[in-house]
């Protein structure tokens, strides 16, 4: 398994990225959990809308006491089917994650000796990604989330299913291609130059063109509605052709100044969930709530 494959020379992912940009401007910074907090999010997460998971994942850190435990997951992966699905109420599948989330901790814990995947920091992205995968439940989607957007910081393109909707409308990928398989594709796609940060900034501004537009079919209103196969799985090379022709042309408009966050984790100590943090710095400074006052906050994105 490798996903970063050398380019061809014009290298679209890198135009494309300028593009949204201009379009959307820099993404919010965002409170980075250790990685096992970070997974079990993703899990939760998976065809879930950002602001249910998140209400979901701040019950579980309440009712299992993590941040109490400083991180620890543990009464999470000790815990019984019948405690754990009341407490996913609001995620799709949640019957299917109250079998999963414990099962996965529990094998990580078996395969590594803790309730931590800290130890992942020095290993290449093939590798680390190649371990998680083995995880019951964890899919690529989870395995590059917990490794990009939590505070281990590699360089790997999370790819959700917006992500999915919008790489396909662009081309980027062919329309037949399924959510996991497009993982694999847009990861051989990301520019040699490219580093942790950059992955993650993109793979957010193509999450907010996809819910934005494509899952809406908002296509008079799609800043890239000249390009757009609105998910169609037409001739795939015509499509290419009209995005490189696209992305040569001169960019119109300025760009948006920094948004904040349609999300937001408010409160204290990000130190009572990240037990066992990663030598690798956080990019936001923002702090994570102790579970007793942990909540959320939903905002209309700028």
């Amino acid at each position: 398994m490798q996903y970063t494959l050398p380019l061809v020379p014009f290298d679209r992912m890198a135009s494309l990225h300028q593009r949204l940009l201009a379009v959307f401007g820099p993404p919010a910074d965002f409170v980075r959990l250790d990685a096992v907090s970070q997974m079990v999010l993703a899990m939760l997460s998976a065809r879930t809308r950002n602001e249910a998971a998140l209400s979901v994942f701040a019950r579980l850190v309440e009712h299992f006491e993590v941040a109490k435990f400083r991180g620890s997951w543990t009464r999470l992966a000790e815990a019984s089917f019948h405690e754990i699905d009341p407490l996913l109420e609001g995620i799709t599948h949640p019957e299917r994650k109250a079998v999963a989330l414990p099962r996965a901790l529990q094998e990580i814990a078996s395969l590594s000796g803790g309730l931590s995947l800290d130890f992942l920091h020095g290993w290449p992205v093939d590798d680390a990604l190649s371990w998680l995968e083995r995880i019951y439940g964890v899919g690529p989607k989870t395995s590059t989330a917990t490794l990009n957007m939590s505070t281990l910081r590699k360089r790997v393109l999370v790819v959700d299913t917006a992500h999915w909707r919008a790489a396909r409308c662009l081309g980027l990928i062919p329309g037949q291609t399924t959510p996991e398989r497009s993982v694999r594709l847009l990861n051989r796609q990301v520019p040699d130059q490219w580093g942790a940060a950059d992955t993650e900034q993109h793979h957010i501004l193509m999450q907010e063109l996809g819910r934005n537009f494509c899952a809406r079919k908002n296509r008079t209103a799609c800043p890239f509605t000249r390009v757009c196969a609105h998910g169609d799985s037409g001739p795939a090379p015509r499509r290419d052709r009209l995005l490189e022709e696209f992305l040569h042309a001169p960019a119109r408009g300025s760009g948006k100044g920094k948004k904040t966050s349609p999300i937001r984790l408010l409160g204290g100590e990000a130190e009572n969930l990240n037990q066992d943090r990663s030598t690798a710095a956080p990019m936001a400074q923002s702090s994570m709530a102790p579970a007793a006052s942990l909540w959320l906050r939903s905002e209309a994105a700028s």
